[in-house]
């Protein structure tokens, strides 16, 4: 399990909204964390959003996710926009958007898994491997290792095929 700690703050510095009333009173924050990991791609790809604290004027969450992650800021954008989906009819975020952005998003922690084992592959990162091995031409794998790794999966293969 991959881990990403992050600090939102408003996008706008000039705001003066309360994280911390809004969530008391709305609970707006964790019900839009709630329905991200309700969400298909979340428990699909089995990522979770945990809010670890909210205070006056920044949130403290938690990213945490069965892969490593490219960017895991952009994965929070399901976050901000589904923050901007409630908060259609009450207006009450839109003091903090600033140049279409919610939040400025720090990412102050990864904590990141040991390496794989045969165990703990999952059939699609398996197949995923397997396709970037066959067709992909920007990994850095040399030529060798990757004729190699071809025969062994073709010397598997042949009684099933």
């Amino acid at each position: 399990m991959h881990t990403y700690k992050f600090t939102l703050t408003p996008a706008n510095r000039k705001t003066s909204v309360d994280f911390k009333y809004l969530e008391d009173n709305y609970r707006i924050f964790t019900l839009a964390a709630n329905n991200c990991n309700s969400g298909v791609n979340f428990r699909r790809s089995k990522k979770k959003i945990i809010i670890e604290q909210i205070t006056e004027n920044q949130i403290d969450l938690i990213l945490s996710s069965a892969t490593e992650l490219s960017s895991p800021t952009r994965t929070l954008s399901a976050y901000s926009r589904e923050l901007i989906r409630l908060d259609k009819e009450s207006s009450l975020l839109d003091s903090l958007i600033y140049n279409h952005t919610l939040f400025r998003t720090e990412l102050i922690e990864i904590v990141k898994t040991p390496q794989k084992s045969i165990d703990t592959i999952s059939s699609a990162e398996l197949l995923k491997a397997i396709v970037d091995l066959l067709y992909s031409s920007t990994k850095s794998y040399n030529t060798k290792q990757k004729n190699e790794a071809i025969t062994k999966l073709k010397e598997i293969m042949l009684p099933f095929i």
